[in-house]
């Protein structure tokens, strides 16, 4: 079995859709598959063809980078002439998946993984988004043969958005519960609330800052808060904790190793994220499978989490509201979590699923 893995960007960039890939990309190939990803991020440092723990990675350049990943014509030329047995396409948000999907030829199974949320981060995505969700609708998803979801919210969704694909199967991500079960949850004083992800607007890592400001006023208890990533929205985050008062209280870090990642999730007491703009969240849902109370959103793809007690929720992106959210979970102790699919288990089911296709002409 061939597979071709489509993705904007692919390891060594570190983010929420580059570790599904990577992860099920090297499972799969440790399993037999022929694996090779096609991304869009060919820049200096990189190298355009590597391989990388059994699968091939080549990349691309972009004629545009960040967010839509249009990528040069021997993107295309290379697509028309890859005799994959499976394309799987991974985030709807950017142009791969819709430029993959129009040039797929006979014979060959089509897998959209789209992580959708509905909504583009600026006003500008958002309306590019709704015109390219027409011509997705119109043209590719005729083509596609399964559309691959994470959450009940994203299934609910891309349901609600394009009622005419109703080929969708719901399987969660899965978490690295090899290496969380063996993390010991063990928080330090003073409590350290942390916050892992893009330092980009739709994050709204500002209302962490205002949450977190909100709660050392109101509280004689130190608290420290520690933010994990990197984004265009960083200097600007600086200069808003000291507006706040809360400078010497936050601590910015960036290019953690893995370990050393594992190692702030044990000592956190409460792990916070509240962006809107996900199909999933598997930084919090590694939070949880460690044993560390969180604090989300009460609406879109973490809800769910709310409603099982799993996590509290905010209603709003109110300061007040968030730090009395903060308050409550860190009195909380919060078992660990095995439910979630562990890396091998999820691969197996995506393995599954390429058998199912390929045996259904």
């Amino acid at each position: 079995m061939r597979v071709l893995q489509v993705v904007p960007r692919y390891f060594p960039t570190i983010g929420g859709v580059e570790v599904v890939v990577q992860k099920i990309s090297e499972r799969l190939a440790a399993k037999g598959v022929q694996v090779t990803v096609y991304s869009v991020d060919l820049t200096p440092g990189l190298s355009r063809e590597q391989e990388i723990n059994g699968v091939l990675v080549r990349r691309f350049n972009p004629f545009f980078g960040d967010p839509f990943y249009f990528p040069e014509l021997e993107f295309l030329t290379s697509l028309r002439r890859d005799k994959a047995d499976i394309i799987h396409v991974h985030n709807i948000h950017t142009l791969p998946p819709f430029l993959a999907v129009v040039s797929k030829h006979k014979g060959q199974k089509f897998l959209l993984q789209p992580y959708y949320h509905r909504f583009g981060q600026s006003p500008i995505r958002n309306s590019l988004l709704r015109l390219y969700r027409s011509g997705l609708g119109n043209v590719a998803l005729s083509r596609v043969d399964l559309v691959l979801v994470n959450s009940t919210y994203e299934k609910r969704v891309f349901n609600e958005d394009f009622p005419k694909c109703n080929r969708i199967f719901l399987v969660p991500l899965g978490v690295d519960m090899d290496e969380t079960k063996h993390v010991k949850h063990d928080p330090v004083e003073p409590k350290r609330i942390l916050y892992v992800g893009a330092l980009k607007p739709y994050k709204n890592v500002d209302k962490v800052l205002e949450g977190f400001a909100r709660l050392t006023r109101e509280e004689s208890e130190e608290y420290r808060l520690v933010i994990v990533g990197q984004g265009s929205e960083h200097d600007y985050l600086v200069k808003l904790s000291h507006k706040l008062g809360v400078a010497s209280l936050v601590e910015w870090k960036r290019g953690l190793s893995r370990e050393q990642l594992l190692n702030e999730y044990a000592k956190t007491s409460v792990f916070i994220t509240l962006s809107s703009l996900e199909s999933f969240s598997l930084v919090t849902y590694e939070a949880l499978a460690i044993g560390v109370p969180a604090v989300v959103l009460n609406f879109g793809a973490l809800s769910d989490l709310v409603g099982a007690g799993l996590a509290e929720g905010v209603d709003s992106l109110d300061a007040k509201e968030i730090a009395s959210a903060l308050l409550r979970a860190s009195k909380k102790k919060y078992t660990k979590l095995n439910s979630f699919l562990g890396w091998n288990d999820y691969s197996n089911v995506i393995l599954n699923v390429y058998r199912e296709l390929l045996d259904n002409p």
